[in-house]
């Protein structure tokens, strides 16, 4: 019987990514700042903005993980509901305790779902967001077609993701800052290193600007477009159903 086959470094699996994000989960937000001194949340801030919720507006949160884009929603875009999913309990259940400390007019919800196979009716949603999560599934198409069958006509895709800066001096360092910090940091914090290998593989293996957009455009969805934040270390995308 042939050996099963090793993923390439930086390709996700489920067994890959649902063990990493299992394992990590206490230390993943204090991770998140260090790791982007902070900067995290003003990229959070910025897609709450591009994505024009209103006080009606119905939201899927896709992979929310501890919840800290929901949260920023509910905070800062005051949308009328977001359920908050993630195919990883032990994520989902951090984000649970700072619900559980919210007081505003959003309604919060939390629910465990696979990106790709979505529990939900058609056209059931105005905005569906993804933030630092698209590059963890491992059937990119089958998110896309998904979303777009659960959006409402004119809905909106909201994807945050790392990519690659335009400029090679940028992209440069960039890369270097994932090869030697990013791995050591988060072994440092969790006593796990190879995951955060994953985690940088799967950065500089993830589809750039244009090419995230032509996926989004051969899915189906129309008007797709993006704004790099942070000198394009991540872009935010946005797709309309």
């Amino acid at each position: 019987m042939a050996a099963e086959e090793k993923p390439a470094p930086g390709q996700p699996t489920t067994d890959r990514v649902k063990g990493i994000f299992t394992h990590i989960a206490p230390s993943y937000d204090l991770f998140n700042i260090l790791s982007s001194f902070g900067i995290d949340r003003l990229w959070r801030r910025a897609t709450v903005r591009l994505a024009q919720p209103n006080h009606r507006s119905v939201m899927l949160d896709l992979a929310a993980g501890t919840g800290d884009l929901t949260m920023a929603f509910a905070r800062l875009g005051k949308p009328a509901s977001i359920l908050s999913t993630d195919f990883v309990p032990e994520m989902l259940e951090v984000g649970k305790k700072k619900a559980a400390a919210y007081s505003g007019s959003t309604k919060i919800d939390f629910e465990v779902v696979d990106a790709q196979d979505l529990p939900f009716d058609d056209a059931r949603f105005d905005i569906v967001t993804i933030a630092f999560g698209v590059r963890n599934l491992p059937d990119r198409e089958a998110n896309f077609r998904e979303v777009r069958r659960v959006l409402k006509p004119g809905g909106r895709y909201v994807i945050l993701e790392f990519t690659r800066p335009p400029s090679p001096l940028v992209r440069w360092f960039y890369h270097a800052y994932l090869r030697v910090v990013i791995p050591n940091l988060g072994g440092l914090l969790t006593g796990d290193k190879p995951s955060f290998q994953y985690l940088n593989d799967s950065i500089r293996a993830f589809p750039a600007q244009l090419a995230l957009a032509s996926e989004l455009h051969a899915a189906g969805f129309t008007r797709v477009n993006w704004h790099n934040l942070t000198f394009g270390i991540v872009a935010v995308h946005i797709a309309e159903a």
